[in-house]
């Protein structure tokens, strides 16, 4: 009940921002192991903020600018979806090393004094990052008993506009931009997870007894679920006339998700945080050693 109570408050003060997928559970990993995580990644309606210290200009000389007059934050909105790699490694114990990368797409709604501006890019944009996860308690086979972890990270991620799309329509309006949007993410998370064996092994020498061909007829499902502290920096660079806008947010983002074993190297995950905007991923893990 208690747990029940925590998840329902965080919930309430979560504030949006795209997190980045951890795409892995808290179970430890043993010694001199190395796994690759190939997945999908995507995030509709979230919000991107944009501190502006004095009045917004109309326009940039590209054409995309701020409403007139405005100060303080001002909202925006970002969809897009990337392909991503993980590599994992845990040479000893407890912590898990690992990097990530891929390429994908990203577009921004930016409004304006009238319409919203739709900057979109014919370039796929790219993500690089690092990580770090410590085991703080091993999952045991007792089901009150799940393993525990805390994950650090960060994230850059760069995409690049040329057209815009005016929300209202304009007549005779050159639609050409050349703007760049960078992204810097800093990220911690607490996780739980534990593995749930639904069936038990059949022993060999009993199956060998009836007659019939070895089946291993194990289930298993590991779901995992933790809250997420993001610190996200966003910079929207005018690359005609080098003008910038930027902001950051912080925010506190709860997330769910589930790892099926199928052999006893290859998995299939999923996760997904639902706060203004769906963020979700899903994919494939393979473990080497």
């Amino acid at each position: 009940m208690g747990v029940l109570c925590l998840w329902g408050a965080l919930s309430a003060l979560s504030a949006p921002v795209f997190a980045q997928s951890l795409a892995t559970s808290a179970r430890q990993l043993p010694k001199g192991s190395l796994k690759l995580l190939a997945y999908y990644q995507g995030v509709q309606d979230q919000t991107v903020n944009f501190t502006l210290a004095n009045a917004a200009n109309c326009a940039t000389t590209g054409g995309v600018g701020f409403a007139c007059g405005q100060t303080g934050d001002v909202e925006a909105k970002g969809s897009g979806g990337q392909g991503l790699l993980k590599l994992v490694y845990q040479p000893w114990e407890s912590f898990q090393y690992y990097a990530v990368g891929g390429i994908g797409d990203y577009a921004l709604t930016v409004p304006s004094t009238t319409i919203n501006n739709k900057l979109t890019g014919d370039t796929p944009g790219w993500t690089l990052g690092a990580g770090l996860k410590a085991v703080i308690i091993a999952d045991t086979p007792l089901w009150y008993s799940p393993a525990v972890a805390i994950d650090a990270s960060i994230m850059r991620s760069q995409y690049k506009f040329n057209r815009r799309f005016p929300g209202g329509g304009a007549a005779n309006q050159n639609n050409d931009i050349n703007q760049a949007l960078g992204m810097t993410q800093y990220q911690v998370a607490l996780e739980v997870s534990h593995l749930f064996k639904l069936t038990d092994t059949l022993d060999k020498k009993d199956v060998q007894e009836m007659g019939r061909t070895l089946v291993d007829p194990r289930f298993d499902l590991e779901p995992f679920a933790g809250v997420k502290w993001s610190r996200r920096q966003s910079d929207l660079h005018d690359l005609q006339d080098g003008t910038h806008a930027g902001g950051k947010y912080d925010a506190i983002l709860p997330f769910v998700g589930l790892r099926i074993p199928v052999y006893e190297h290859e998995a299939l995950f999923a996760e997904a945080s639902f706060n203004d905007g769906t963020a979700y991923s899903a994919g494939l893990e393979i473990r080497f050693k």
